[in-house]
């Protein structure tokens, strides 16, 4: 049983946007890690306690930093972005703004998340800082890698529909 053309094109565009959010989530958790890395670093440097101990524990705690945001950001894709992308692609929706929303809510569900861990004490300003920042950086990043995308896809509906009428 073969497949309708239509789902096939439908699936080809969410691999596409699949691949499109990897990337935007590889480049959020290199900006996590650069983030957290500064700030701490600043803090370190102006507390005087740099020393090559304290700066080994900051390049593998941003290191482990970049691999959660990465590890989130991949999870929340599979899971949220990818059923989103479909749902809103059948109702022709092309904007970032839904996946602006759905990042804020996987922002707020991590560092919720983070708070409540027992055990793991307050974390720390430059981590809550680091994971806001990455957050909408993935979002605005993966719109900014899909909207020609999402144009050249309205003008290839326009062609084949003629004159349309966008409602949004």
């Amino acid at each position: 049983m073969e497949k309708d053309p239509a789902q096939f094109v439908e699936e080809i565009r969410a691999n596409v946007a699949f691949e499109h959010l990897v990337a935007a989530i590889v480049s959020g958790a290199a900006l996590a890690g650069s983030i957290f890395f500064v700030l701490d670093l600043t803090g370190l440097f102006f507390a005087g306690a740099l020393s090559a101990p304290n700066l080994l524990a900051l390049i593998l705690r941003s290191l482990t930093l970049c691999i959660m945001v990465f590890l989130i950001g991949f999870l929340a894709g599979a899971l949220i972005v990818t059923s989103l992308f479909k749902a809103l692609e059948k109702v022709k929706r092309r904007s970032v703004w839904p996946y602006l929303a759905a990042s804020i809510g996987v922002i707020a569900i991590s560092l919720i998340t983070l708070f409540s861990l027992p055990n793991a004490g307050a974390p720390e300003m430059a981590l809550i800082i680091a994971v806001i920042a990455a957050g909408l950086f993935i979002a605005i990043d993966f719109g900014r890698r899909m909207t020609p995308l999402w144009r050249a896809v309205e003008r290839a509906e326009e062609q084949t529909v003629g004159n349309l009428r966008r409602l949004h």
